[in-house]
């Protein structure tokens, strides 16, 4: 069972982290909740934004980068090659390989996706990042079986909302 100052300690460091949030993001008028729409086709921001850091990359890199299927990534691609995001190209090199690369207009959207990743999180490493989201996913995977458990149609309804929401965010 963990120390009890430890997890009082963390905490007051998540509300102070919440109030300080809010207190930033008010300064420099972020709302959230406010504003423009997200990127709302689901998987196709996450594929843009990789592509800005690694444009020019093989369907298979790109699939194994992201942790999602080649097919998934295919279906994804081809999506956004029509919306003319993306190119697709056989390789040079290797006449099996698809090479993927941004337009100028999948470039932008790109740019776009990115501004929304909150700047605070620029502090961490990848490891420390690593670390971050396997802790947040183990505290709300306790959070949804706990509001599942007490109430499953309110459970639903936020989990439905959430995939909504931020279905671009998660996959």
């Amino acid at each position: 069972m963990p120390n009890l100052i430890k997890k009082k300690s963390a905490a007051a460091k998540l509300m102070e982290f919440g109030m300080v949030r809010h207190t930033v993001d008010n300064m420099y008028h972020r709302n959230p909740d406010q504003g423009e729409r997200r990127f709302m086709f689901q998987g196709q921001g996450k594929i843009l934004v990789a592509l800005s850091q690694n444009d020019g990359i093989s369907q298979k890199e790109l699939a194994t980068d992201l942790n999602m299927s080649a097919q998934s990534i295919a279906e994804f691609v081809n999506k956004l090659v029509s919306k003319g995001l993306v190119t697709k190209e056989k390789s040079t090199a290797d006449r099996r390989m698809t090479i993927i690369k941004l337009t100028e207009s999948g470039r932008e959207i790109a740019n776009k996706e990115s501004d929304k990743i909150p700047e605070f999180l620029d502090v961490l490493t990848d490891e420390e990042l690593d670390q971050f989201t396997n802790i947040l996913t183990k505290i709300n995977s306790s959070l949804y079986e706990e509001l599942n458990d007490n109430n499953s149609s309110l459970f639903k309804k936020t989990q439905k909302t959430i995939k909504e929401h931020f279905r671009d965010w998660f996959l």
